[in-house]
């Protein structure tokens, strides 16, 4: 009688936690009656060799938002270029890595669902056990026929929808990552004026798809507007639309960032409207910024290849400058394309290239040359698959700065103005 009581509790948590789907990629517990729990992640720490060298010596012609003469070296703090670079590294890095829960209960008939994500990264070079859990897209939201809503830490539009450009799904948080160029400033490496981001304290809209298409509207308010002594209102609006098949997906994407500053952090000392104390900015009275950038994103895939592209405007804009020579504006534009290839048996391979140009831009007094501002990454891979969700690979990039440039895709150190990037690694990637 007790084994038989036994077998049936065991009969009942096995029907309340079934697979609802078998060939479900993610680990998933439940039914729809009480509701469905995923487990997932993506693991794939590497092996990393890295170089830099080329960095600009002193003397050399540079653009005026690094220096005050037009000179590198002439100007100090970060305007000024040693020359020196950081030798050969190596390093076993985790890279984006994480895990993840989600799931979904739907509520009767009312054609609505309840939705939620808690996702964060793992450390898996360090063990690092002071990482923020849910440091990653995390969130609770409603889906219905009216669409989808959500509150929480997200991904914006711009980055879900944009940079097809990628590396068997390696978008972020690698040295091949395109974004690390392709929306970023180049001045510095400041990331208050990157795009292509996270947003914190977020809430989002998408449509329901209809006939391929979705559109989405992001906002992350400035939590700290209209505080006392508060002149700031630093908020985030991202939107964009796309159309998607099974062959095609093109993409629109536009992000504004208001009070970011993203000028200001990266530019030399003297021309900043503001001062930086341990990588906090106290605006000069009056002064205010307007960050935007667009971009359009396809990508077309024939059989066993696939080809992208990218190209985006990107504008950093400040106004309310104190007298002397200020930061105003610097705009530019960036693009992308590449290749990935899956060829007879384990084998695929993968290329990019990315571009940004030098750019314009304009002070509150004189003339402003953006002279060696422009970057490119140019980046190769092989893989080979174990199973459906693992695989091998080999990645190979160069990251090349112009003689004012500061594109940053090293983990390890930093480059010095100038300096270009090689990197190789090996790794193991599995998704569960």
């Amino acid at each position: 009688m007790f084994d038989a009581k036994k077998k049936l509790i065991v009969i009942a948590i096995a029907g309340a936690f079934a697979l609802p789907l078998a060939a479900q990629a993610q680990i998933t517990f439940g039914n729809e009656t009480i509701g469905t729990v995923q487990f997932y992640g993506k693991l794939y720490p590497q092996v990393i060799s890295a170089t830099s060298s080329g960095a600009t010596q002193t003397g050399a012609s540079v653009s005026t938002l690094v220096s005050a003469t037009g000179v590198c070296g002439t100007s100090g703090g970060t305007g000024g270029c040693t020359g020196l670079t950081a030798g050969r590294r190596l390093a076993v890095d985790s890279q984006n890595s994480y895990i993840g829960f989600r799931g979904e209960k739907k509520f009767g008939s009312t054609g609505l669902k309840g939705i939620w994500q808690i996702e964060q990264a793992i450390e898996l070079d360090t063990g690092n056990e002071d990482a923020t859990f849910s440091n990653r897209d995390s969130f609770l939201g409603l889906d219905g026929g009216f669409g989808t809503v959500k509150l929480g830490n997200m991904d914006t539009i711009y980055k879900d929808y944009g940079q097809m450009v990628s590396m068997f799904g390696l978008t972020s948080g690698n040295f091949v990552t395109a974004s690390n160029v392709l929306s970023h400033i180049g001045v510095g490496s400041n990331r208050a004026a990157r795009f292509h981001e996270r947003a914190p304290n977020s809430i989002q809209y998408e449509t329901p798809e209809f006939g391929g298409v979705q559109a989405g509207l992001q906002y992350s308010p400035g939590e700290t507007k209209n505080d006392v002594g508060q002149t700031l209102n630093r908020f985030l609006l991202s939107g964009g639309v796309k159309y998607e098949t099974k062959q095609y997906y093109v993409s629109l994407q536009h992000e504004r960032h208001n009070d970011f500053f993203g000028g200001t952090f990266n530019v030399r000392s003297g021309m900043r409207n503001g001062v930086i104390v341990d990588g906090v900015l106290t605006p000069d009275p009056g002064a205010h910024s307007s960050d935007s950038a667009t971009r359009l994103s396809g990508k077309l895939m024939l059989g066993d290849h696939t080809l992208a592209g990218d190209i985006a405007r990107l504008e950093w804009k400040e106004s309310g400058q104190a007298a002397g020579t200020k930061f105003v504006s610097y705009q530019r534009n960036t693009w992308a394309v590449g290749w990935e290839a899956k060829w007879s048996g384990p084998w695929k391979t993968a290329l990019q290239y990315v571009h940004a140009g030098d750019g314009t831009c304009a002070l509150t007094i004189g003339a402003c040359s953006t002279t060696g501002l422009k970057g490119t990454l140019i980046a190769a891979a092989v893989a080979y698959d174990l199973d459906r969700r693992t695989f091998l690979y080999v990645l190979a990039a160069k990251l090349t700065n112009g003689p004012s440039a500061r594109h940053d895709n090293w983990a390890a150190s930093s480059p010095a103005r100038g300096g270009d990037v090689t990197q190789l690694a090996l790794g193991m990637n599995y998704r569960f």
